[in-house]
């Protein structure tokens, strides 16, 4: 894939998962459940570490590198998979529970694109 495809390729994925972090964000703001407020934090942190590692990919200007760590978010893209499943157990608010996961499908697919 050619790298200026791949790059807006993790620009989609950048705002789908910051999109659904603010979403989760709200969740937990809508509840006082503190086993809930756990999965919730949870959660957003496995969002947070990929979307770390997409931002350090976007930042890499060899082309070597660049395709081994696309390469790698691809194979990961099963996490937000995961979060996409999981969100729905968490979240009891049944319309941010499917937004969230909206944004999470989206940005899955996306990855698995690279």
């Amino acid at each position: 894939m050619k790298q200026v495809t791949a790059r807006q390729h993790l620009n989609d994925i950048v705002a789908n998962i910051r999109a659904a972090e603010v979403l989760i964000v709200q969740a937990s703001r809508e509840t006082s459940d503190v086993v809930t407020l756990i999965q919730l934090n949870t959660e957003y942190l496995a969002l947070d570490s990929y979307l770390s590692q997409v931002l350090h990919t976007l930042a890499l200007l060899d082309d070597a590198l660049f395709q081994t760590a696309t390469d790698a978010l691809k194979q990961q893209s099963v996490v937000l998979q995961q979060e996409e499943e999981d969100i729905g157990l968490t979240v009891r608010n049944l319309d941010l529970a499917s937004e969230i996961a909206g944004y999470l499908a989206q940005a899955a697919q996306t990855a698995e694109r690279l």
